[in-house]
């Protein structure tokens, strides 16, 4: 794990926002996924929204610790926003930010697809 950015290696030992959403939550909850784990990356973000924000983000992720890691860091960035306000970028920024290799670009595309089918959900 030494050979991780730093930055991923901090976001992989602590993924607050891995799991399911709060076993309260009934309602105002919104999924989308992609991928798949015979193709080695597999990602659902689950979405619970209340007033026009964004309360909680919660994902299941099969993949790399790369994978795990940036979704880790959308759920960060996303969690408690506005539903107005949720640009993210675009995966080559998220790459370029976290310090992901080129060759984990379609990883991170996955991700994306995976966030976006959430998002239309809204």
């Amino acid at each position: 794990m030494s050979e991780l950015p730093p930055r991923i290696r901090e976001l992989f030992t602590a993924l607050d926002h891995a799991g399911e959403p709060s076993p309260d939550a009934i309602s105002g909850i919104h999924g989308g996924e992609a991928g798949r784990e015979e193709l080695g990356t597999r990602v659902r973000f689950t979405l619970r929204i209340a007033e026009q924000r964004l309360l909680e983000v919660r994902y299941r992720a099969y993949g790399c610790p790369h994978t795990l890691a940036t979704c880790e860091w959308l759920a960060r960035s996303l969690e408690g926003r506005r539903i107005d306000a949720l640009a993210v970028g675009a995966p080559t920024e998220w790459a370029d930010h976290l310090g992901v290799p080129a060759v984990k670009l379609g990883r991170l595309l996955v991700i994306e697809d995976a966030l976006q089918a959430a998002l239309t959900q809204l």
